[in-house]
């Protein structure tokens, strides 16, 4: 969605995520408007529920979905890092162990 500044006149554009954020965020505080930043002169500026609700029909659906995403998101992560964890342990008791046979040939080689 595009939005020209209201006090210095650029156009700039608010992303999907943005538009879902201030929609949220006018839910919960049960507001009619809310204000995004023009990235040039860092002004707020306000946009109406209906325009926003224009944008996204079924808005409150696409936020569950979203949350759905995350979480599974969230738990492949969490899966990737349990192996991962256990090789950097298995990579410390091998460094650990080529670490003690260092000083040994070095000792040969002087």
């Amino acid at each position: 969605m595009n939005l020209r500044c209201m006090y210095c006149q650029t156009m700039f554009g608010l992303s999907r995520e943005n538009m879902l954020i201030g929609l949220q965020a006018m839910e919960a505080d049960d507001l009619d408007y809310f204000e995004f930043h023009c990235p040039k002169c860092r002004r707020a500026n306000r946009v109406e529920r209906k325009k926003l609700e224009l944008a996204n029909p079924n808005w409150q659906e696409t936020v569950k979905e979203m949350a759905k995403e995350a979480a599974k998101a969230e738990k492949a992560g969490a899966k990737a890092e349990k192996p991962a964890a256990e090789t950097k342990a298995a990579s410390k008791k091998g460094a650990s162990a080529a670490s003690a046979k260092e000083p040994a040939t070095r000792a040969k080689g002087k």
